[in-house]
């Protein structure tokens, strides 16, 4: 192995997939050379990656004579666009004479490991699920996420796979809630309980964050039953291998509320209540209501992400297609860096996704209308609001040629 060229084909279409062994090469060679014609995922992958390993990287334009950058015992690592899956890329005329390796992407039919690349992050698939996600009307589109930088990857890696363009640009970052007393305490009297109601995921991760560090064993959660307002947070404490008893078939507090009733009448039962600092108060209000006895306790805040996090050049400008808001304080902490109504008028063809009424309510306070809303209140409900919509403008499109 001294002074090969490993030549990998990445894309097709700036799509951020590479043959699952370029993961192990960038562990190995002395050089890279990225080709900026793949995409803008990938190449933020690589240049991490050079960076931990101490690879040096450079780009192909800075690489007037490859054969000059290779010289035994070094290896270089040369990252290109192909042009459909299953294709061999072509070595570039730098290239003739050397010692050149090269890697194809997988065709659908071989099933071969790919990986999906995401900043530093990787994930592995095969060709053919890859191939199956190009088929999204998602695909090319630049969509912004402006959840917190904790909560996205998701949701980013979902929009990779339908071949879009994922733009983060966080807008919030979620926090502990700086008052602990409220939160010890009911730690710590947790059998005193009927039901522990979560009202978000975040409320998921911050409880039990902070209930490992005061109990080691999981049976100390004692003997209260469980009601989650919506998959995504069941889904959350499953992992747990704790059973959810009451997920309500619409993802409000008001039906989360009704649902329990209905499970368990709530006369005089005694709820813990875990949210985020400011939030709705129909769940607490309706719970009440109906006869029970509710701490409600802010375990966790939502605030401002920093300027400096949020700032993306590119998306001031050029725009993007879409912008994506999964909560109101997303909406108002975006619009004070990005104002919106200006934002909209600068780019008359970006498209806003909302993800539920009460974000809807943030943007009409600005006088905005969601270019689609998603029911249910979901991540993926949101993916197909937006699917949905590209696929009918492009069949009305089709229809006016």
């Amino acid at each position: 192995m001294q002074g090969k060229v490993f030549l990998f084909g990445v894309g097709p279409e700036r799509l951020p997939f590479v043959s699952a062994r370029v993961a192990d090469r960038l562990k190995e060679v002395d050089k890279v050379i990225l080709d900026p014609e793949i995409s803008e995922l990938a190449q933020e992958y690589i240049r991490l990656q050079c960076e931990k390993n101490k690879i040096e990287l450079t780009t192909l334009a800075q690489a007037q004579n490859l054969g000059s950058n290779c010289k035994p015992p070094e290896n270089l690592l040369y990252c290109t666009k192909v042009q459909d899956w299953g294709d061999t890329p072509t070595p570039p005329d730098q290239l003739q004479g050397e010692v050149v390796l090269a890697e194809p992407l997988p065709s659908p039919d071989s099933e071969q490991p790919l990986l999906l690349l995401q900043k530093e992050r990787a994930f592995w698939l095969k060709a053919c699920e890859a191939v199956a996600m190009k088929s999204s009307s998602l695909s090319g589109k630049r969509i912004v996420v402006t959840r917190a930088s904790t909560q996205s990857k998701s949701f980013v890696q979902e929009l990779s796979q339908r071949g879009a363009q994922p733009i983060e640009i966080p807008s919030i970052r979620i926090e502990p809630h700086p008052d602990h007393q409220g939160i010890v305490e009911a730690i710590a009297g947790l059998n005193g309980y009927d039901w522990i109601v979560f009202s978000s995921t975040n409320g998921v991760e911050m409880f039990f964050g902070l209930f490992f560090r005061r109990f080691q064993d999981m049976r100390d959660f004692g003997g209260a039953r469980i009601a989650a307002v919506g998959p995504a947070t069941a889904e959350k404490i499953k992992e747990l291998r704790l059973q959810v008893d009451v997920i309500p078939q619409e993802h409000t507090g008001k039906a989360l509320a009704k649902a329990i009733n209905k499970f368990d009448a709530l006369e005089n039962r005694r709820i813990l209540l875990i949210r985020p600092e400011i939030g709705s108060a129909d769940l607490p209000r309706q719970l009440e209501d109906m006869g029970a006895i509710v701490d409600d306790i802010p375990f966790y805040c939502t605030l401002a992400e920093s300027p400096e996090v949020m700032e993306n050049a590119l998306f001031r400008a050029e725009g993007a297609d879409w912008l994506t808001f999964c909560s109101a304080s997303a909406v108002l902490h975006f619009h004070s860096l990005y104002p919106l109504p200006a934002l909209l008028e600068k780019f008359p063809g970006l498209k806003i996704a909302s993800i539920g009424p009460e974000t809807s309510k943030a943007l009409a306070a600005l006088q905005i209308t969601a270019t689609v809303e998603a029911t249910p209140y979901t991540v993926p409900s949101l993916l197909s609001a937006m699917e949905k919509y590209e696929a009918e403008q492009a069949s009305q499109r089709g229809g006016d040629l």
